[in-house]
């Protein structure tokens, strides 16, 4: 190929999307499509950050507890399993690296530990029956390739619930981001994908906000799911028929306040 046949080829080739789509990376997009593009597509990643290693952390904690014999999982017990994750996964180093620390790692610690023990305030553990956690899905639903991983799934009488762990704020309603739809969208696609993976069907869906000691509990039903099932083609659809013109757009609104690449520049709309 001559150099001209190159430049010809790159200036018409058609720019790669990924084959398979996930419920945060297809909400990402309909927050913003350019912010889609810039961690998918040019793989510009964002430095971990506070709230997010909490997320993980407790997570990783609770997820270890959950593996004990009933009787064990005590607030005692725990103390122990938050311990040996702390050590056995590098986290003083983790936290430790941030750029942005928050305060100390002993804030940090204390925060993980105070979100981790309030879940004895939403169910006792002792009590509560897993049937599998961190569950990794691929599947298509639709023709949609998709991917994720499952906090937690119970089943109960034959079909499944599906229960998320949230160490942030409670979503305010009275935001349209923060309906109904987009609020649950997330478990209820993990509910389409099982149902596509192996027929099992899900009877509820459930965010468990730790810091809050609440649990938002939703029925599933043929209605939402085709909601959720909607979204995930459309937007299927919408990053094709971007990635063939190559224009993601750039959703401008309050939130580009929090968003990392306003901070780098890498945002077209806000280009130094």
């Amino acid at each position: 190929m001559t150099h001209i046949e190159t430049r010809l080829w790159e200036t018409h080739r058609v720019l790669v999307v990924p084959d398979t789509l996930s419920p945060s990376s297809i909400r990402t997009f309909s927050d913003c499509p350019q912010k889609w593009k810039l961690a998918y597509v040019d793989k510009i990643k964002e430095p971990p950050k506070w709230h997010l290693h909490l997320g993980n952390f407790v997570h990783e904690v609770l997820e270890h507890l959950y593996k004990l014999p009933a009787d064990q999982r005590t607030v005692e017990t725990v103390r122990t399993v938050a311990k040996e994750r702390w050590e056995a996964n590098g986290w003083e180093t983790k936290v430790g690296g941030l750029a942005e620390m928050k305060g100390p790692i002993s804030q940090f610690k204390h925060e993980a530990f105070d979100a981790i023990t309030n879940l004895w305030a939403i169910e006792n553990p002792t009590e509560t029956t897993i049937d599998d956690m961190e569950r990794r899905v691929k599947v298509a639903v639709d023709g949609v390739a998709m991917s994720g991983i499952i906090d937690r799934l119970q089943i109960e009488s034959g079909t499944a619930v599906i229960s998320d762990y949230k160490t942030g704020k409670i979503p305010d309603p009275k935001f349209p981001e923060n309906s109904e739809a987009n609020k649950f969208f997330q478990l209820l696609a993990y509910a389409l994908m099982l149902e596509s993976l192996d027929g099992t069907e899900t009877s509820r869906v459930e965010l468990l906000y730790l810091n809050h000691k609440a649990r938002h509990p939703l029925d599933v039903t043929p209605a939402r799911l085709a909601v959720a099932r909607g979204k995930i083609v459309e937007t299927r659809e919408a990053i094709d028929s971007s990635a063939a013109v190559e224009d993601f757009h750039c959703n401008v609104t309050k939130l580009c306040d929090w968003c990392h690449y306003k901070g780098t520049g890498d945002c077209p709309a806000f280009a130094r």
